[in-house]
């Protein structure tokens, strides 16, 4: 077991393993602008700015739409049951200081995401705009804070979600806490 730039143990990946973390790196890699400095970034900060629209576009949502209590205190065990409890299992990954997450879809979902209409804090970030997202994404090995940390690894199942079926669930938590009673 090596350590980590930021001395965190880094557990080595084996075999088939080690493979699919090498392809999910790789595909990381090409919405890099500079595979260099993002390397270099995910060594000293264990984060990156990569750009959207690339090899995907994100949507990002705060931890509220998943259940009213979740805040930045919420426990990645409980993020990871939560999205597991919704079936949503692609890649995922939690901002941490900002208590939201971002689960990645295809590149141009931003395109056709319905903006207006879309859960109060629940934005789609991709290239379709007249600007372009950089978003912080964390390396490989973190899935835990401090820092931003990955939910669910793109090593880890399905590497893009389905946007008309995530667009569907985020539509459906928030309904239900739009009809859940309030407390006095």
């Amino acid at each position: 077991m090596g350590m980590t730039a930021l001395g965190t143990p880094q557990h080595a990946p084996h075999g088939a393993d080690r493979e699919r973390r090498a392809a999910a790196e790789r595909w990381l890699y090409e919405a890099a602008a500079s595979p260099a400095l993002t390397a270099g970034e995910w060594a000293m900060q264990g984060v990156a700015l990569l750009t959207a629209g690339i090899t995907w576009d994100a949507v990002r949502a705060p931890y509220t739409v998943l259940d009213p209590g979740f805040d930045r205190d919420t426990t990645p065990e409980l993020l990871r049951h939560r999205l597991a409890e919704l079936q949503l299992s692609a890649a995922a990954f939690s901002a941490y200081y900002r208590p939201h997450f971002y689960i990645l879809v295809p590149p141009g979902t931003d395109r056709r995401w319905p903006h207006r209409d879309s859960p109060a804090g629940v934005e789609c970030l991709g290239s379709a705009r007249t600007y372009i997202n950089h978003i912080g994404v964390p390396r490989l090995d973190r899935t835990t804070p401090p820092g931003p940390f990955w939910l669910i690894p793109p090593d880890h199942g399905r590497r893009l979600a389905d946007p008309e079926r995530l667009r569907a669930v985020l539509h459906a938590c928030a309904e239900q806490l739009d009809q859940a009673p309030s407390t006095p």
